[in-house]
């Protein structure tokens, strides 16, 4: 009986621990959505907005690089064009955040707070892949 019971733990731990090793294995990267919920804050969701716009864009540039598929020159261009736009309306609507929270009642701080969490993830993804893009990794410096 002992040695059965110490049999089923054993399997359970071994188990268990092939789950948790595949997921982080074969796990893929995933999109970022943007909020579903407007914090009625208009500055705040003008710039949440143009921010999943620029996420999408370069999200999409991203996965086409990565799959390996060339893209031309001219939709390049056209993409970057784009996204200089959608910066400049990021910039533009950043110095109304601050105070525009500040004057709103509490439910809504603490949407647009959530709000701009997930605006800032998808601008990290986007900072993070234009910087490999345009200066390369670590791998791409070894192997010159």
């Amino acid at each position: 009986m002992k040695s059965i019971s110490k049999l089923c733990s054993y399997m359970c731990l071994i188990i268990s621990m092939l789950f948790l090793l595949s997921t982080n294995c074969w796990s893929q990267e995933n999109r970022i959505n943007p909020p579903r919920k407007v914090s009625k804050i208009t500055s705040v969701d003008n710039f949440v907005k143009h921010s999943f716009e620029l996420y999408h864009k370069v999200f999409v540039y991203d996965s086409l690089t990565k799959a390996g598929i060339e893209v031309p020159a001219e939709i390049e261009d056209e993409l970057m064009e784009r996204a200089e736009k959608d910066v400049d309306s990021l910039w533009g609507e950043v110095p109304d955040i601050a105070d525009d929270i500040s004057d709103a009642p509490f439910m809504r701080q603490a949407k647009a707070t959530l709000n701009l969490n997930k605006s800032k993830k998808a601008l990290k993804f986007c900072m993070l892949s234009v910087k490999a893009y345009f200066l390369g990794t670590e791998e791409d410096k070894d192997e010159d």
